[in-house]
């Protein structure tokens, strides 16, 4: 897999002169520049949806400390800010010191010195997912409306609940209509409202009443039932993040049905998933749909080499092939589903999974090759001895 990236914004008066990031940055490949803003409203306005890893303040010239600092770095807490500047003046730097800043980086800049705290943001950042954190997001989505997303992602979980006994999540991220109720004959007074509620303060006492157990050995959490246009589940999508992050830390595995919905919900959970699974066809239509998603990805920032392609009703005489596919998107198909038209209907109808109605079919027999090829997937990343102090990993020197 690739390597860990942080994002980087720079925020800079009209008035300062350039720090010298331009000639820094491909120097430094763990770091991608976000956005550049020349004031605080716009630096607001760029990062709705996203905030960035790392924020480059440059306050050369400024000759002190602007109060809209302060209240960036409290709108922005997760986020690392550092401060630029000639000055060396003691007031100056004792009052950048009581902001919080993460480092103050004096002008010129030095390569060392940012490959220094690009490094350490990194290690802090995995050490709070290794311990918030210690299982794993599939987002299972699609090229298209009818591709089969709610299909695959019950079955999937139901698979790697018979790898992981008691270890599985099955979510309803659905929109606008979620039907995981309905394929697995499944009812309940709590749904995904419930957490969204209470985001900030989840327990694994809360979360328990607020699931159904199902008898294939995973648990479900239900959306709600009553879509409203005008009222989303989640109030923002920062909701979703943290309410997705306590799930993972109370799960091996959580299997998200996302639906087949671009906005920035789907956006959150594509980031916040260690794998995505993109359900096509190969019809002509899926395949232009695939190129446009691409794209999409591409312009969010989305770590492409976690996005699986998964042909689904996949046939072998079909006009189009796997290599048209691979064409447009770039990557070959992380694995193929068969055709069963039959035993999926009686599936479906009868709220079960493939499972307990089809067991010896070969759609799920492709099921549940898909669930070790996802273990293995994740397990090179995991297992990889570390070589050498970070720098020496990050930056090659």
């Amino acid at each position: 897999m690739a390597p860990p990236r942080l994002t980087l914004s720079v925020l800079t008066g009209p008035d300062s002169p350039d720090p010298g990031l331009a000639e820094l940055l491909p120097r430094v490949p763990v770091l991608k520049l976000l956005h550049e803003a020349k004031d605080p409203q716009t630096f607001l306005e760029q990062h709705r949806e996203r905030p960035p890893d790392l924020v480059l303040v440059n306050l050369n010239g400024h000759g002190g400390v602007p109060g809209w600092l302060e209240e960036l770095i409290s709108r922005f807490p997760r986020s690392e800010f550092l401060v630029c500047s000639q000055s060396r003046d003691p007031d100056f730097l004792i009052r950048i010191m009581k902001l919080r800043v993460g480092s103050f980086l004096p002008l010129p800049l030095r390569l060392e010195e940012v490959q220094e705290v690009a490094a350490r943001v990194l290690v802090e950042r995995e050490k709070e997912r290794a311990q918030g954190s210690r299982g794993h997001l599939v987002a299972v989505t699609g090229a298209k409306g009818g591709v089969g997303v709610t299909t695959v992602a019950v079955n999937l979980a139901v698979a790697l609940a018979e790898r992981q006994q008691g270890s599985v999540l099955l979510v309803d991220l659905a929109r606008p209509f979620p039907q995981v109720g309905q394929f697995l004959d499944l009812k309940s007074p709590h749904s995904l409202l419930d957490l969204a509620h209470t985001a900030d303060k989840l327990d694994p006492l809360f979360v328990e009443k607020t699931v159904v157990h199902h008898p294939a050995g995973m648990d479900v959490l239900l959306s709600t039932p009553d879509f409203d246009l005008d009222t989303p589940v989640f109030a923002a999508p920062g909701e979703l993040a943290k309410v997705l992050a306590a799930l993972k830390g109370l799960y091996t595995w959580v299997v998200a049905d996302a639906g087949t919905w671009l906005d920035s919900y789907c956006l959150r959970i594509l980031q916040e998933a260690e794998q995505v699974l993109l359900l096509t066809e190969l019809t002509v239509p899926h395949l232009q749909n695939l190129r446009r998603i691409r794209g999409l990805y591409r312009a969010w920032d989305l770590e492409m080499d976690k996005v699986r392609v998964v042909v689904n009703r996949y046939e072998r005489d079909y006009t189009l092939g796997l290599k048209d596919l691979e064409k447009v998107f770039g990557q070959p198909p992380f694995a193929t589903l068969p055709s069963d038209f039959p035993a999926l209907v009686d599936a479906i109808n009868q709220g079960e999974p493939l499972a307990a109605v089809a067991r010896r079919s070969r759609l799920w027999r492709r099921l549940k090759e898909l669930a070790g090829k996802l273990e293995e997937a994740l397990r090179p990343a995991e297992a990889q001895p570390s070589k050498g102090g970070i720098l020496k990993r990050l930056f090659g020197s």
